[in-house]
């Protein structure tokens, strides 16, 4: 299947004093990037009102430092694990070069949002992700 890819600009405030991107810039690329998913599977506002969708987790894995020169990063991201109430997406955060400096995951639940109740991942929504799973 395909993964979803986004560009996404770096700015002064995600470098730190080592002159690289600090590691809580990747929480925000990550975000960004399943912001960007949801558009991409077409899913609107008014389906996320009714339906939440949580983050449970997340883990970063950094493997190589993306430096001060750098202008963007591309982060490519797919569904890889689908569960009752929740599903895994899987990222890769790329330097320009192309070369993988982060692989990361997050647990994402299910939850309906006037109820606060966790909820199984509701068929259209995994019938939209099913275009990004990659196990």
């Amino acid at each position: 299947m395909a993964r979803h890819r986004i560009v996404i600009p770096l700015r002064w405030a995600d470098f730190d004093a080592m002159s690289h991107v600090n590691n809580t810039a990747y929480l925000e690329f990550m975000q960004d990037a399943r912001i960007s998913l949801i558009h991409e599977m077409g899913l609107d506002k008014s389906s996320l009102q009714d339906t939440g969708h949580f983050v449970a987790r997340n883990e970063i894995d950094y493997l190589k430092p993306i430096d001060m020169d750098a202008h963007h990063v591309t982060v490519e991201l797919w569904v890889s694990k689908f569960g009752g109430a929740s599903y895994d997406v899987a990222y890769e955060i790329l330097d320009e070069a192309g070369t993988v400096c982060a692989k990361a995951k997050s647990v994402m639940v299910t939850v309906d949002v006037a109820t606060g109740a966790v909820i199984r991942v509701p068929d259209d929504v995994r019938d939209a992700m099913s275009e990004f799973y990659e196990a």
